[in-house]
């Protein structure tokens, strides 16, 4: 009789919860509305390994002077562009799924059909755009990479650091707010996984540079996109490996 009336009481406890559950809320929106919040969600890779979303690494318009440096074009007017990826690929779809593989983890490719793509196409499609936002953006990746020569401005490189490094790897030498905890402590973990006596000083750094210049590719594993000479110039590396002291 006890456990008749604990299953009874449990069976009419469980009612009145599903009884009290809120009805889910029906959200109406165009296409270009929910491709612009596709665009902010890392859950568009279903794969709870990914924290990164289109946002992370693409600006929608061309960035001002001093605002943030992300490795990704700007995609005002990318639906009209002729080419992507420095000229590699042709198609926009397939360079949705290049950058869905490689940075977001995911396994899927999304197919013309596939609602997402088609919500994101329109997103873009939609963003104010001129002539010049429609040419094909430049991304320039040099193969063969070199340390600065020279050290750079160190103030200069706290705001390189700021605006291109601090989103995704935290502070610098303490990792707060890093976007995800893979992400490395710069430049403290970078320098212990490469200790001086099995590397040089100038190995070290090249380090550094390669991991910017290729991110994930050329050698280098990892889930970082490059940032290539338009976005980052070489006098901006080297004010940001003199603000991180990489000797």
């Amino acid at each position: 009789m006890r456990w008749m009336s604990f299953f009874t009481g449990a069976a009419l406890l469980s009612g009145l919860l599903c009884a009290c559950e809120p009805e889910p809320e029906i959200v109406e929106g165009s296409a270009e509305d929910h491709g612009k919040a596709l665009f902010s969600d890392p859950t568009i890779t279903e794969t709870q390994a990914n924290s990164f979303s289109c946002a992370t690494c693409h600006p929608t318009s061309k960035p001002s002077a001093d605002g943030p440096i992300l490795p990704g074009a700007p995609l005002a007017g990318v639906t009209r562009r002729t080419s992507y990826w420095g000229g590699m690929e042709l198609e926009l779809l397939r360079s949705m799924n290049h950058c869905l593989y490689y940075f977001m983890l995911s396994s899927k490719s999304w197919s013309a059909e596939d609602e997402r793509s088609r919500a994101l196409y329109a997103y873009l499609d939609a963003l104010p755009a001129g002539p010049e936002d429609e040419q094909a953006w430049p991304f320039t990746v040099p193969v063969q990479i070199s340390a600065p020569a020279a050290a750079g401005d160190a103030t200069a490189g706290a705001s390189v650091y700021r605006r291109a490094c601090e989103s995704c790897h935290g502070a610098a030498k303490t990792g707060e707010g890093r976007l995800v905890a893979r992400a490395p402590i710069l430049p403290d973990q970078t320098l212990a996984e490469h200790p001086l006596g099995m590397y040089t000083a100038e190995q070290r750094r090249l380090v550094f540079v390669q991991k910017t210049r290729h991110g994930g590719f050329l050698g280098y594993g990892g889930q970082m996109p490059p940032f290539s000479m338009e976005v980052l110039s070489d006098e901006q590396m080297a004010d940001l490996l003199t603000y991180l002291g990489v000797p």
